[in-house]
Parts: structure tokens; sequence; C-alpha cells
């Protein structure tokens, strides 16, 4: 995957696709649910 589409997807300008979501949470080695869990500090 070509890091111009990575930064794309970061700067919104790109829609990924749930393919290429998880393509990209393998490549992080984490789930695909992790790439849409937020975590509150407060």
């Amino acid at each position: 995957m070509d890091r111009t589409y990575i930064s794309g997807i970061e700067r919104g300008i790109r829609n990924p696709t749930l393919e290429v979501l998880y393509i990209i949470a393998t490549g992080l080695h984490i789930d695909l649910a992790m790439l849409f869990a937020f975590h509150d500090p407060a």
C-alpha cells in the first residue's frame, strides 16, 4: 500500500474500504475493531 494513500486516509481525503482497513489493521497487528475504538482518559 502506497504511503501517499495512507496519508490521504489520515488527512480525510481518501475513504478506505473495509478491505483496506483490514489490511491496515493486519499490518499493525491489531483487530479491525481497534481502529474504531476510542479511549476516554477522563
